[in-house]
């Protein structure tokens, strides 16, 4: 009386996909560890010295380039590329300080508007400075003008909004 075992079914596996030539994985892990190391040494360099993140910077900027220093909760969430919950987050903490305030859409009563307080432009203003110095040591002091246009050329055309490239 011998007890039956159940059979698992068969799982029939997919072949791999074929594998990354050595300058492929070396130019897709080369792209993906920059930015990790990058990102992190540079918002280690505004938390220290602002107190800001830099998706942080990233929102004061955009609002400080906008006109009026405001711009509705939805557009600086698709213009930063970040999720409305991840900007509302980060926008509480900079009203806070006293750098934002929030304030009814006239246009569109369901909205809110984010607004740059005098003080928060100052700030942006000051952080800015320490990023693009971060960026520039950490970066392109690193790099010969022929590697510069060669990710230029690279790297434009995956750019959001290549009607600003420079």
């Amino acid at each position: 009386m011998g007890s039956k075992r159940k059979q698992r079914p068969r799982v029939t596996e997919k072949p791999r996909p074929a594998p990354w030539s050595a300058t492929r994985a070396d130019a897709w892990i080369g792209l993906l560890e920059t930015h990790k190391r990058l990102t992190r040494d540079v918002d280690a360099e505004l938390e220290a010295a602002h107190g800001l993140t830099i998706s942080s910077l990233e929102l004061l900027t955009r609002l400080a380039d906008a006109e009026d220093r405001m711009l509705k909760l939805t557009t600086l969430a698709n213009e930063a590329g970040l999720s409305l919950s991840r900007v509302s987050r980060i926008l509480d903490a900079l009203e806070r300080r006293g750098l934002v305030e929030r304030q009814p859409s006239a246009d569109d009563t369901r909205a809110k508007n984010a607004w740059l307080t005098a003080e928060g432009l100052k700030l942006q203003r000051s952080a800015e400075t320490t990023f693009f110095a971060g960026v520039e040591r950490l970066f392109f002091d690193r790099l010969s003008e022929e590697d510069l246009v060669t990710l230029a050329r690279v790297f434009g055309p995956f750019r959001r909004n290549p009607a600003r490239q420079t």
